[in-house]
């Protein structure tokens, strides 16, 4: 049932750019879950203290969720680290753009994990 579910880390979404003008530049993502014509970007972010990596996620989101989503893929987050949470609004515009974003703990990639087996193999088939 899951055996042909690709995991790439550092991926790219097919079309998917730094910016939708861009015709070369095909923007980099953590971790691509594909299964066919499906795919899930998946970002990681986790800091012990604050620096800008989450506010670069944060300011990326809702154009890439809107690429991504244009294409009919999914976008997720996992998102851990007192550094990260000290960046409300960042973390609140990641969640906005974000079809599922989690916590890095056992509990939370479960939901994660929930949300892939929803996507790609609907009633779990």
């Amino acid at each position: 049932m899951y055996r042909d579910i690709n995991i790439i880390p550092n991926g790219h979404l097919p079309g998917v750019r730094h910016t939708e003008e861009s015709s070369n530049g095909l923007t980099t993502f953590d971790i691509i879950v594909c299964k066919e014509e499906k795919f899930v970007a998946i970002e990681v972010s986790f800091q012990v203290t604050t620096n800008s990596v989450i506010e670069r996620k944060a300011g990326q989101a809702k154009s890439r969720f809107e690429q991504i989503e244009g294409a009919g893929y999914k976008m997720a987050y996992v998102i851990d680290g007192a550094g990260n949470f000290e960046r409300e609004n960042a973390i609140r515009n990641l969640c906005t753009y974000s079809h599922c974003t989690v916590a890095f703990s056992h509990d939370e990639l479960n939901v994660l994990c929930e949300f892939l087996r929803n996507y790609f193999v609907p009633n779990n088939e």
